[in-house]
């Protein structure tokens, strides 16, 4: 049996110590918020008439079982500010309740301290204003978590109103040189087609629009076609809008149409802005404390080999990834300490 700080209590840091309990080892998660979740706590399922795989479920069933392990102790509100290589075994300093103590005789460390919105880090993109009608896709999926499934409601997204129209955005704050994220952030198209989706099972008359830079079906969603979304009724147009303008009978969406060659718009009801993944602004802290490396985005690897440093990464610390792939990389990174055991005991 190891003992082993998993610091970070998002899905992948309690994917890896879910694994590492089962396996007989002392986990202790170091967690800076009051609750398990990390930005997915507050994101709402998505299945309508059908489930559309959000994976969400697989998210609840995980947090219980973190919560009711007997092999994991949870420290929630702590930070870990200090880190120590002891002969044998590792030491981390943590504050917890104002006060400091540390956490002795560590023989494994994973970091799982996961990504951090576009919408926490800017607020001064074109598309964003005061304007009640833009929102944030975090903010949809916080109204798609209070939902009301039952029909009978007229406003079963508490919205304030009935939406005619909505325009979703993507690749806001990825794809962008002056977003510093050069990068796809994965899992924008997916969560826009489901919520999107949701939009249409509740309202079904409602013209839905979504501009995008290029489609990518990763994930659950390999079987998306332009023929599926025309059928669920769908509008997607292939450019991002140059501007957006609030009026009183709705925001205008001015765009090119690249196929006319003509610069068009499109007045809308509502509009949601889609949040790309970025590093977590911790990770400068993380990769001076630990010896890591960062990438050119902001996101951390591994210098050396993480069997010999007992060091560990795990989920979106490393870069974007949906629900589905950040479980499966929390549990392979408990598989290689787990492994790891079997062949020799945690000696550094």
């Amino acid at each position: 049996m190891s003992k082993i700080a998993v610091i970070g209590g998002g899905i992948a840091g309690s994917a890896a110590a879910v694994e590492l309990a089962r396996a007989g080892n002392q986990v202790t998660i170091i967690e800076k918020e009051n609750k398990l979740g990390g930005n997915l706590k507050d994101y709402g399922c998505k299945a309508v008439d059908v489930c559309t795989k959000c994976n969400l479920c697989l998210v609840d069933d995980l947090f219980s079982e973190t919560t009711e392990s007997a092999g994991i102790e949870i420290l929630y509100q702590t930070r870990v500010n200090d880190f120590k290589r002891n002969p044998g075994s590792y030491s981390l300093g943590i504050e917890r309740e104002g006060r400091f103590q540390r956490i002795d005789g560590l023989d494994y460390i994973v970091l799982a301290t996961g990504f951090t919105r576009w919408s926490d880090l800017e607020t001064g993109t074109p598309e964003v204003s005061q304007d009640k009608r833009i929102i944030w896709a975090s903010e949809l999926e916080g109204l798609m978590k209070k939902r009301k499934d039952h029909l009978e409601t007229e406003d079963p997204l508490a919205l304030g109103y009935k939406p005619e129209s909505v325009v979703f955005i993507q690749c806001n704050g990825s794809r962008s040189i002056q977003e510093k994220a050069r990068y796809c952030s994965r899992v924008c198209c997916g969560y826009s087609y489901r919520m999107a989706r949701v939009l249409k099972y509740f309202f079904p008359e409602i013209k839905i629009t979504i501009f995008f830079m290029d489609l990518q079906e990763g994930g659950y969603l390999q079987d998306i076609s332009f023929t599926n979304l025309e059928e669920a009724g769908i509008n997607y147009l292939n450019c991002k809008p140059v501007r957006v303008e609030g009026k009183d009978d709705g925001l205008r969406i001015i765009y090119e149409d690249q196929r006319k060659g003509a610069v068009e718009e499109l007045l809308t009801q509502l509009l949601v802005l889609s949040e790309g993944i970025h590093p977590n602004q911790d990770n400068e802290h993380w990769s001076m404390l630990f010896n890591l490396q960062l990438d050119d985005h902001g996101f951390l690897s591994s210098i050396e080999d993480e069997l010999k440093t007992g060091i560990f990464l795990a989920g979106t610390i490393k870069g974007p990834k949906d629900i589905a792939a950040t479980i499966s990389d929390g549990r392979n990174v408990a598989y290689k300490i787990i492994n790891q055991q079997k062949l020799q005991p945690a000696v550094r």
